[in-house]
């Protein structure tokens, strides 16, 4: 009797401490394949386009990074930036720790982020509803890196 009982506790103790975390649909690295400006109704390829080169982003747990370069004319801009984020179903917020751009440092950046299989889209700047602002927003397209 003692034995099933120590068994009973132990064996749903076990199959618990087993199970994996479960892991965000974002985890891992994303090449970005391309990102559009839209202003005034009129939709602007900016990468690959005014800017060529490449970028690189990275999620892992509740934290965000990326690295890439970008060259605009004979302009050489390097890009990262990392911090922590949250997600909410599609409401998408970047706590921004580091990046090369000084401005952003410290900032909460609230975007709208959707993924479809193996591609992930982000919109910004959105409204306190995470819709994006009509007028004048970024889109960028992000293709799972194997």
């Amino acid at each position: 009797m003692k034995k099933t009982l120590l068994l009973c506790l132990f064996l749903p103790t076990f199959i618990l401490s087993c199970t994996e975390e479960k892991l965000s649909p974002m985890d891992g690295a994303w090449k970005l394949a391309y990102e559009f400006e839209v202003k005034d109704g009129t939709s602007t390829l900016i990468f690959p386009g005014v800017s060529q080169g490449s970028e690189i982003k990275m999620w892992s747990g509740d934290r965000w990074a990326l690295v890439g370069v970008f060259i605009e004319d004979s302009t050489i801009t390097d890009n990262f930036g990392g911090g922590k984020f949250t997600l909410e179903g599609t409401d998408y917020q970047e706590i921004v720790e580091y990046h090369s751009a000084k401005q952003y440092l410290g900032q909460t950046v609230k975007l709208y982020l959707e993924i479809k299989n193996d591609t992930l889209t982000q919109y910004w700047p959105v409204d306190e509803n995470g819709v994006p602002n009509k007028d004048h927003h970024y889109m960028e397209k992000w293709i799972r890196f194997n």
